[in-house]
C-alpha cells in the first residue's frame, strides 16, 4: 500500500438580527406588492446565489414530502469546499469537528459525522440510489466526495414509500448533473489554491467538465465527464485534562485531574473524484442512462504529544495554594505532584509521574464507485416506467504506527479558570531532555474494509388524472445484496525497555542513532494564547515513516536483547464478514382536490414492505494463559471459536403525506409514517476477543469481551412531522415541527452474554461474559421544531437590493435512557440525551449578489451536545481510599462551537469568475467536556487553521 508525501460573534449576532428583522419586513412588503400587481407573468433570469436559493425553493415546493435543499449556483458551484460542511448549512442538520464518531480527543477541520433532526442513522443515496463507504458503517463517508461533481443536495426528512429504507433520521440525496441538462455544448472548470495559516502550507485544487449533446440517425445522445481534484493541509493543538479523582484536602472533598496532556498534529488530504454520465433518446418517449462515479480520498495524519496521566495518584501538594469549584473540582493550584510510582526520577526529586511522549502516523486510503443504468420510458401519457441496475464497491485501508518514549514531569501548577488551561511545569528542561526518556514501546495498527452492493429497482406510475381526486398509483421493487468484510487487527503494543522493566536495561533516547530523535518545542503552540507546558524528547518522524519495514530494526536497536517484533498481522478474530439483503416493494398513490373550502389540498399514502436479512460471521479469540480450573493448575489453550449470528425483519413501513395550499404560495404539510434503520456493521462485527479475570490464587473470577452483536434488531421510528411553508418572489420561510419514537435504539455499553469459553483440558463451556459492546435498548424520543428563512430584498434601492439572508434555527429535545455511563463514584449516570445532538443549532448567512459582485458571510452555531457515552481515555478503574474497587466510565461532550465563514466573487464576465473565500475567520476553539452535571469538568480544547483560497472558475 503507498500513499502519496507530502468581538467576531457579537458583531455577527447584532448584524444577523437585524437582517432576520429585515427580512421578515421585506417579505411582508413583497407580498403586499404582488397582492396589488395585475396577474402579469414575466421571465426572470437570475444567476448566481439567487440561481441555487430559487432552485432549492422549487424542489422544496413541489417535493411529495418535506425536504429542504441545497442547490449549486448557475455556474454548477456549491456554497462550501466539501459535502460535510455543505450539509451544515441545511435546517436540522450538524457535523462534528472530530476525525470519527466515538473519538472525541482527535480533530477534523473539515468535519465529519453528519446528523439529521439530532440522528446519526442518516440513509445515503447518489442519485436516489444507495451509496455508503466501506468503514464499518451503512452511509457514505461525506467528506470523501468532491463538492464539484454535483448539482445539488437534497435533505429529505418525512418518508414517501418510494424512498429507499434506511434512514430514521433522514435520507441524504446528492444529485449529478446528467447530458440533457445541458442544451449546448459546455466546458468549465475551476483552478485555485487554498492556505492554512496555522500550518502555514498552500494546497491546490481544480476541476473541469464537457457536456455535449448530439442529434444522430439513431436519436440523441448526450455525454459528459467531470473531474475535480482538492488538496487541503491543516494544523490543529490539544491541550486535555484527565478525569477528576476524588481526594481530601484540608478536611473537604475536592476532585482533582490525574494529569494533563498536550499535542499538536498535521493532517494532509488528498481528494480525486471523476463523473461520466451518457444518456440515450431513440425517441421522446424512451431514455437510457448509464453513469459511473468514483470518488478517492488519501489522507495522512500526523499527531506528536505528551500524555502525563497519573491518575488519582495526582495530589494538591500540602501547603500549595488552591481554589475549587462550588462541585469540588480544582480550579487553581500552585503545585500538583504524584504520589505514584516513577523509577526515572534521580536523586532526590519527588512528585514526579510517568508521561508517554508519543508521535504517531496514520495514512488511510478510501475508493468509492458507483456504476449505474438504466431507463425511463413513457409508453403512453398516462404511464412512466423506471429501471436501473448498480454495482458499487468501496473500499478503506488504515495504516497507524505509534512510537512511544517515557519521561517524568516534575510538578507543575494549572489555572483551569480562563477559556485555556495554563499550566507551568516546574522544570520543563527535564521534559525535553533525551537522556532523561527512555525508548517506551511500539504500537501497530492496520485495517481493510471492502464493501459491495449489487442492486435493481424498477418503478412504474399510472397517472389517473389532474382533475379527479385519486391523481396516480405509483407501484415498485428492489432487491439488494450488500455485503462487508472488516478486517481491523488488533493494536499491537510491544514494550521497548519500558519503566516497569529492570532499570538496568533502560535504553536513553541520547544514545540513539542520529536522526532517530526529535526534540520538539511545538512550535506558535496555540498560537501563543497559552504557555507551552514543555517541549520534548520522542522518537523522531523519520522512524514513523519508515513503517512497517523498520519495525524489527527499531526493536533491534532499542528493544531488549532477542526482541524480534513483526508488523502487526489480521487473526481469525480481527475479520468479519456480515451480509444485508433486501427485497422491498411498495404501493403509493397520490391524490389532490383542487378546491377543498376554497383551498388546493394533495398527498400521498401508501406503504413499504421490506424483508431484511442480516447477518455475520466471525470469530472469538480464546484467552490465554494459566488458571487454577478443576482442582489444578491448567494452562488454557487459547485459539479461535467460530461466532456467527443474525436477524431476520419483516417490515410494512407505512406513510402518509398531505399538504393544504390556502394559497399557491403557502403550503400547509403534515406526515405520518414509519422508518427503519439497520445496524452498523460495526454493530453486527461477529468477531472478538475474550480475557479471563482471576483472583490471586489464578481461579475464574469472570470474563469480559469486546465484540458486536449479530443478533441485534434493526430501530423503527414513529414519525410525526408538520410543516408551514411560505414561497416568495427569491425566497422562502418555513417553521416544522417533528416527533420521533424510537424503538429497539441502539447503544453502547456493557451487557452480559453467554459464549463458550476453551478450559484447560480441552473442555469447553458456556459462561456469563460482560461484553463491551451494542444492544437494543429502550425507546429513545427525539422532539423538536425547525425555523428557516431564504430571502433576497430586491424591493429595496440600488445597490442594496442585493441584499439577502438565508438563516435557519432548529431546537431539538431529546431522551437515550439506555447509554450506560457512570461517573467517578462509581454511580449510574441517567438522564443522557441522544448522542450527536445539540439542543440548538442556528445558522445565519448574510448575501449579496449585485452586478458581477457576489458575496456570503455565514456564521454556524451549535449548543452543548453528547459526543459518546464511553471513551477511550475516561474509563477504568482505581482504587479508593477505602480499598475499594470503582469503575467509571464518563461521557464526553461538545461544548458550544460556531465559526464564521466568508466568500466574495467577482465575474469579468460571463465566462470567467474569481471567487476568494476564508473559513474559521473567528479561529473558533473547539472544547470538550467530560461527565454530567455537577461533576462535569472540560476535558480538552482544540485550536485549528483558518484557510484561505482563491479560485478562478470559467464556463464556455
Amino acid at each position: 500500500m503507498s500513499w502519496p508525501q507530502n468581538s467576531y460573534r457579537s458583531f455577527v449576532l447584532a448584524g444577523a438580527s437585524v437582517l432576520v428583522l429585515g427580512a421578515l419586513t421585506a417579505a411582508s412588503v413583497a407580498r403586499a406588492q404582488a397582492a396589488a400587481a395585475d396577474d402579469e407573468l414575466q421571465e426572470i433570469v437570475v444567476t448566481g446565489q439567487r440561481f441555487a436559493v430559487s432552485d432549492a425553493a422549487k424542489r422544496k415546493a413541489n417535493a411529495d414530502q418535506i425536504l429542504d435543499s441545497i442547490s449549486a449556483d448557475d455556474a454548477g458551484k456549491l456554497p462550501d469546499n466539501s459535502v460535510t460542511e455543505v450539509l451544515q448549512r441545511v435546517p436540522g442538520v450538524s457535523i462534528t469537528h472530530f476525525a470519527a464518531v466515538g473519538d472525541p480527543d482527535h480533530y477534523s477541520v473539515e468535519g465529519s459525522g453528519v446528523t439529521v433532526r439530532g440522528l446519526s442513522q442518516v440513509s445515503s443515496t447518489l442519485n436516489g440510489r444507495e451509496a455508503f463507504s466501506a468503514n464499518g458503517g451503512r452511509a457514505l463517508l461525506f467528506e470523501d466526495v468532491p463538492p464539484e461533481l454535483l448539482a445539488g443536495i437534497d435533505v429529505v426528512k418525512s418518508g414517501t414509500p418510494d424512498i429507499i429504507e434506511g434512514g430514521i433520521g433522514g435520507s441524504v440525496n446528492l444529485r449529478t448533473k446528467m447530458p440533457f441538462d445541458y442544451d449546448k455544448q459546455t466546458i468549465s472548470g475551476s483552478v485555485g489554491a487554498n492556505y492554512g495559516d496555522f500550518i502555514q502550507q498552500t494546497k491546490p485544487d481544480a476541476s473541469i467538465l464537457y457536456a455535449n449533446r448530439w442529434q444522430t440517425s439513431i436519436g440523441e445522445i448526450g455525454a459528459m465527464f467531470d473531474v475535480a481534484y482538492s488538496d487541503i493541509s491543516t494544523r490543529h493543538d490539544t491541550i486535555q485534562v484527565e478525569p477528576y479523582f476524588p481526594q481530601t484536602f484540608n478536611g473537604k472533598n475536592v476532585y482533582v485531574p490525574g494529569g494533563f496532556d498536550w499535542r499538536s498534529g498535521n493532517f494532509d488530504r488528498k481528494r480525486l473524484g471523476a463523473y461520466e454520465a451518457l444518456q440515450w433518446s431513440p425517441n421522446p418517449d424512451l431514455t437510457f442512462y448509464q453513469t459511473g462515479f468514483r470518488s478517492d480520498y488519501w489522507s495522512k495524519s500526523t499527531e506528536a504529544g505528551v500524555y502525563n496521566t497519573g491518575g488519582n495518584a495526582v495530589t494538591v501538594s500540602p501547603g500549595s495554594t488552591s481554589t475549587f469549584g462550588p462541585s469540588g473540582g480544582l480550579l487553581t493550584s500552585n503545585n500538583l505532584s504524584s504520589t505514584g510510582w516513577d523509577p526515572l526520577q534521580v536523586g532526590s526529586e519527588t512528585g514526579g509521574s510517568l508521561a508517554t511522549v508519543n508521535p504517531g502516523l496514520t495514512n488511510q486510503h478510501n475508493v468509492t464507485t458507483d456504476l449505474s443504468q438504466g431507463m425511463k420510458w413513457t409508453p403512453t401519457s398516462n404511464w412512466t416506467i423506471n429501471t436501473d441496475f448498480q454495482y458499487a464497491v468501496s473500499q478503506a485501508q488504515t495504516q497507524r504506527i505509534d512510537l512511544f518514549s517515557q519521561v517524568s514531569v516534575p510538578s507543575y501548577a494549572i489555572d483551569l479558570t480562563g477559556d485555556l488551561p495554563s499550566i507551568k511545569v516546574s522544570n520543563p528542561a527535564q521534559v525535553a531532555d533525551p537522556s532523561r526518556t527512555i525508548w517506551y514501546a511500539t504500537m501497530d495498527h492496520l485495517e481493510n474494509h471492502i464493501g459491495r452492493e449489487l442492486s435493481w429497482s424498477g418503478d412504474a406510475e399510472y397517472k389517473v388524472s389532474e382533475s379527479s381526486f385519486l391523481r396516480a398509483i405509483k407501484v415498485g421493487a428492489r432487491f439488494a445484496d450488500r455485503t462487508e468484510k472488516d478486517n481491523v487487527s488488533g493494536y499491537n503494543w510491544v514494550g521497548l525497555t519500558p519503566s516497569f522493566n529492570d532499570p538496568s536495561t533502560f535504553k536513553y533516547l541520547s544514545n540513539a542513532t542520529p536522526g532517530d530523535v526529535t526534540v520538539s518545542g511545538f512550535s506558535n503552540f496555540f498560537r501563543g494564547a497559552t504557555a507551552l507546558p514543555s517541549a520534548a524528547a520522542f522518537p523522531s518522524w523519520a522512524l514513523a515513516e519508515g513503517y512497517p519495514e523498520n519495525l524489527t530494526a527499531i526493536h533491534h536497536a532499542y528493544g531488549l536483547p532477542g526482541d524480534n517484533t513483526q508488523p502487526v498481522t489480521y487473526t481469525a478474530a480481527t475479520l468479519s464478514h456480515t451480509k444485508t439483503r433486501t427485497e422491498s416493494a411498495y404501493i403509493m398513490t397520490r391524490f389532490g382536490e383542487d378546491d377543498l373550502f376554497g383551498w388546493k389540498m394533495n398527498g400521498n399514502f401508501g406503504v413499504r414492505i421490506v424483508n431484511n436479512e442480516n447477518s455475520s460471521e466471525g470469530s472469538i479469540q480464546q484467552p490465554t494463559g494459566t488458571v487454577f480450573y478443576n482442582g489444578a493448575s491448567g494452562t488454557l489453550p487459547g485459539g479461535f471459536t467460530a461466532n456467527s449470528g443474525g436477524h431476520n425483519s419483516l417490515m410494512a413501513l407505512p406513510s402518509f403525506n398531505i399538504q393544504f395550499m390556502p394559497q399557491d404560495d403557502i403550503h400547509l404539510r403534515f406526515a405520518a409514517y414509519q422508518s427503519m434503520s439497520n445496524p452498523s456493521f460495526n454493530a453486527l462485527n461477529a468477531s472478538g476477543q475474550i480475557s479471563l479475570i482471576t483472583n490471586a490464587n489464578q481461579q475464574i473470577t469472570g470474563a469480559t469481551t469486546y465484540a458486536g452483536n449479530p443478533d441485534l434488531k434493526p430501530q423503527l421510528s414513529n414519525n410525526l412531522d408538520v410543516s408551514l411553508e411560505w414561497y416568495m418572489p427569491d425566497g422562502q420561510v418555513h417553521l416544522a415541527g417533528f416527533y420521533k419514537q424510537i424503538k429497539d435504539y441502539i447503544s453502547y455499553g456493557v451487557t452480559p452474554l453467554n459464549l463458550p469459553i476453551s478450559l484447560p483440558g480441552g473442555v469447553t463451556q458456556t459462561m456469563p461474559v460482560s461484553s463491551s459492546g451494542y444492544f437494543n435498548a429502550s425507546p429513545a424520543y427525539i422532539k423538536g421544531a425547525e425555523f428557516g428563512v431564504q430571502k433576497f430584498f430586491s424591493f429595496l434601492p440600488a445597490p442594496f437590493d442585493g441584499l439577502g439572508i438565508d438563516a435557519n434555527f432548529t431546537y431539538i429535545n431529546s431522551r437515550s435512557p439506555g447509554d450506560l455511563s457512570y461517573d467517578m463514584l462509581g454511580n449510574r449516570i441517567t438522564g443522557l440525551p441522544v448522542d450527536l445532538l445539540s439542543k440548538y443549532n442556528y445558522n445565519i448567512t448574510g448575501m449579496y449578489e449585485k452586478g458581477p459582485i457576489s458575496a456570503r458571510l455565514a456564521y454556524t452555531w451549535r449548543s452543548k451536545y453528547l459526543l459518546t457515552p464511553t471513551a477511550n481515555g475516561t474509563n477504568g478503574t482505581y482504587t479508593n481510599a477505602a480499598g475499594q474497587t470503582v469503575t467509571y466510565n464518563l461521557p464526553i461532550f461538545s461544548d458550544d462551537y460556531g465559526s464564521l465563514d466568508a466568500s466574495v466573487a467577482y465575474s469579468f464576465d460571463d465566462h470567467i469568475t474569481l471567487t476568494l473565500e476564508a473559513q474559521n475567520l473567528t479561529n473558533s476553539e473547539t472544547k470538550t467536556l467530560m461527565g454530567y452535571g455537577s461533576q462535569q469538568y472540560g476535558r480538552s480544547w482544540f485550536v485549528a487553521d483558518r484557510r484561505y483560497s482563491a479560485v478562478v472558475r470559467f464556463t464556455y
